[in-house]
Formats: structure tokens, C-alpha cells, sequence
């Protein structure tokens, strides 16, 4: 980067006043940290920010590899390099990556015949959302208690319709000629409640999974949801160890998130779910062949709760979430969870 001089010029006074010469290289000491590179990631310039917040110097780092400069993790340098590809066709921002303790958020920018880089530290910004996160997460677990207390609740009140059926019944064996009428409505509210039971006890707490376990309750959910549709659904469960309550919460309200938004906006006609056990992770796939999304897209600008959920739900486990998506070719969510 070639450092040179702007001129600020006052059209009022042009005339009677000098002009106001700013050295560029100030201007460029006063923004943020800054670096370009060549196309070989070869360090052309660092600005004043830069060399403070990293103690270095301006030959230390000039001609310097970029990845030789900054030793940032493995996965965060494949992240990076996937990154400065997709800057030739737009501006690149809201990344980051970490070097040591602390987190870096980047955005990058072409110019000419480099590449620059604006770095901001925002490890503070990073506690600051975990704390955040840990609320959500505390807030998640209220929410399962107070589902579990209703779904109670509205049982013992879906109970007094199907006791309202009984009389029904009851009165019709009695006198079927005289109380024909009754044995309609007792049809009726028995349907009624049926209906009504299925879909408190999958919104709230699916009686499945307390009482036949995970695997149970999820291909229960996915043939209720996809038999009306004509999905073509296929399921694989294998899990041989036994999960805690709190981590098949997670996974089957997972699993219920995303299968939800393949109903309500994928166009999809196949679905197919593996849930396994691979040494010491619990690996979740859930994927479709509907009209996909833009992965970068939907993170920056999506709405509602639905993708935030998932990943609070995946990162409360300590797990990692992945999301593969190809416009008209489908979507894969891959979920992976630590497990001992």
C-alpha cells in the first residue's frame, strides 16, 4: 500500500486560505487494525492499530505470510481461506477467528491488486453473549418444566371430555332407541379428544418420550407430521447407550424445529433423519430435498427463533452445528454432540 497525502480544501475560502494537508498514513493510524496482503497472502501492510494491538513492528510483519503473522486455529484458517475466495465476487464481513485467548471479528475488501483486512477485537463482545446464551439456556429449561406442568394439566381437562364420551355411551347401552342421538356425540368427543391429546402431548412433552424413550417419540413425530403429506421418509436410530432426560429434550425439540420448517417452507417431498452413536459423539442429520436457502444469508437476516433455538439448544449440549444448503437441491442440518 503506497502512503501518500490528501488535501482538504474549504470551497468558501479557497481563495485566501492554504489548503490543509493530511498526512494519509495518520488517518489510516487512527482507524482500526488494518492489514493488506497480496494474492499469495504475503503481507504488504500493517497500520499503527494493527502493530499495537499485536506488539509488533512494520518490518517485522511486511513480506510476512499472513497465516505466519496471525497463527490462527486450523478450522478458522479453512473458514478464512473460504472466505478470501467468495471477496472476489462481494464484500465479505461479520467473521472472525481466534488467536490465543482472544477473538478476532474481520471483514475483507479488495482494492486494486490486494487484499485488506479490518480486524476488531471482540472478546469482550464474546463473554458478553455467553452470558446471554447462558440465560436462553436457563430460560429454555423454565420453559420444559412449565410444558411439562401444562401438558399435566390439559390431560386431566382432555380427561373430562373423554368422561363426557363415557356418559354418552353409558346412556346410549342403556336405552340405545331412546338415546340413539348419544352414541354420535360420544363418537364425536372421543375423536375430539383423541385429537387434541396428540397434539398437546407433541407440543409440550410427547408422552413417547417419557414413556418409550427418544427414538420412539421422534419416528412417532415424523410419521404423524409426514403421513398426511406424502413425504418419502426415511429414518435410521441407532443409539446403544442410554441418553440423560435433558439431552433427548434437546435432540427430539431439534429434531421437531427443523422438521417443522421442512413442512412449513422446504417444498420438500423426502426426508430422511439418522440419529447414531459413533464412539463419543451423538450425531444428528436431518435432511431434505426441497428449494434450500442461502446458509450466509438466513444467519445474517433470519426471523423468529426457530434457527436461534437450534443452535442454543446444540451449543447447551456443547455440541457443533452445521448446515449444508443448495438452492433447489436441498438442505442437511448435521448436528454433533460430545457424549461419554
Amino acid at each position: 500500500m503506497h502512503v501518500g497525502k490528501v488535501i482538504l480544501k474549504d470551497k468558501k475560502k479557497a481563495t485566501t486560505t492554504r489548503p490543509t494537508v493530511v498526512n494519509f498514513s495518520s488517518l489510516l493510524a487512527s482507524i482500526s487494525p488494518l492489514v493488506t496482503m497480496d494474492e499469495n497472502l504475503i503481507i504488504r501492510y500493517a497500520n499503527r492499530s494493527l502493530l499495537d494491538e499485536f506488539k509488533s513492528t512494520q518490518s517485522e510483519v511486511t513480506g510476512v505470510p499472513f497465516f505466519q503473522a496471525f497463527p490462527i486455529s486450523k478450522s478458522d484458517k479453512k473458514t478464512f481461506l473460504e472466505k478470501i475466495e467468495l471477496s472476489k465476487t462481494k464484500r465479505i464481513g461479520n467473521c472472525e477467528f481466534k488467536i490465543k485467548e482472544k477473538v478476532f471479528g474481520y471483514s475483507i475488501f479488495r482494492f486494486a491488486n490486494e487484499i485488506g483486512i479490518i480486524l476488531k477485537d471482540i472478546t469482550d463482545i464474546k463473554k458478553l453473549q455467553k452470558k446471554v446464551f447462558n440465560l436462553h439456556s436457563k430460560l429454555l429449561k423454565l420453559q420444559e418444566n412449565e410444558r411439562q406442568k401444562i401438558a399435566s394439566e390439559l390431560h386431566d381437562s382432555v380427561g373430562q371430555t373423554i368422561l363426557a364420551a363415557k356418559l354418552n355411551f353409558t346412556a346410549f347401552a342403556k336405552e340405545p332407541i331412546k338415546m340413539q342421538e348419544c352414541f354420535g356425540v360420544g363418537l364425536s368427543l372421543i375423536d375430539k379428544a383423541s385429537q387434541e391429546l396428540r397434539e398437546i402431548y407433541t407440543n409440550l412433552y410427547p408422552s413417547s418420550l417419557r414413556e418409550l424413550g427418544l427414538a420412539a417419540a421422534i419416528k412417532s413425530f415424523l410419521k404423524d407430521f409426514t403421513g398426511a403429506n406424502s413425504y418419502k421418509l426415511t429414518i435410521s436410530i441407532q443409539l446403544k447407550s442410554k441418553l440423560t432426560e435433558e439431552m433427548q429434550i434437546h435432540l427430539f425439540r431439534i429434531t421437531q424445529e427443523i422438521c417443522t420448517n421442512i413442512f412449513k417452507h422446504a417444498d420438500a417431498s423426502e426426508i430422511k433423519l439418522i440419529l447414531e452413536e459413533k464412539k463419543n459423539l451423538i450425531s444428528l442429520s436431518i435432511a431434505d430435498n426441497g428449494k434450500g436457502f442461502d446458509t450466509e444469508l438466513i444467519q445474517i437476516k433470519s426471523s423468529g427463533f426457530g434457527l436461534e433455538n437450534i443452535k442454543r439448544r446444540v451449543e447447551d449440549m456443547d455440541g457443533n452445528l452445521e448446515i449444508h444448503s443448495t438452492l433447489e437441491k436441498g438442505t442437511e442440518f448435521v448436528i454433533q454432540i460430545p457424549f461419554k
